[in-house]
């Protein structure tokens, strides 16, 4: 008898154990836990747009590149100021030397603003323009040893020479 009871309780050991999966689906994985991360970038902000001019507007332009002295030979007292520079655009127009008299404190300096008209709204792009300018001065005080130029973004001085 010993022999016929093994193995029915053996059976009805694995019924049972197979009954109990049937009645408790198992249970979904967890995902595991994953620590806080840490806030995802903001999107780089466009880079500011530079406010837009009005046309034909005189103002300086947007950098100089070179600023050269020289005396004409015709007249020894004389001084050429010669300035090469940048303007933002294409179409700008009538590019000269106009004296900045407010912002110089300095007797042995004398300053100028290389400025240029806008184009009109309608012409302007973004592809840069080079413009030159010449400025001829019949006399300078004798304290004056420097020339500065200055223009939207940078300036450049150049020392007077006899």
């Amino acid at each position: 008898m010993r022999s016929r009871v093994l193995p029915i309780a053996a059976l009805l050991a694995v019924f049972l154990l197979s009954a109990c999966n049937r009645n408790s689906p198992p249970a979904p994985p967890q995902p595991a836990a994953t620590a806080p991360s840490a806030a995802a970038p903001a999107p780089p902000a466009p880079a500011p747009q530079p406010p837009q001019i009005p046309p034909a507007t005189e103002v300086p332009v947007a950098s100089i590149n070179s600023v050269m002295l020289n005396r004409p030979p015709d007249s020894p007292a004389a001084l050429i100021v010669d300035v090469s520079g940048t303007a933002p655009s294409a179409g700008w127009t009538n590019p000269h030397l106009a004296e900045d008299t407010e912002s110089n404190s300095d007797p042995s300096v004398k300053t100028y603003k290389f400025v240029a008209t806008s184009p009109a709204a309608d012409e302007q792009n973004h592809t840069q323009q080079m413009i030159e300018a010449e400025l001829r001065l019949e006399a300078l005080p004798p304290e004056v040893k420097s020339i500065r130029v200055t223009s939207a973004s940078n300036e450049i001085s150049a020392p007077v020479t006899e």
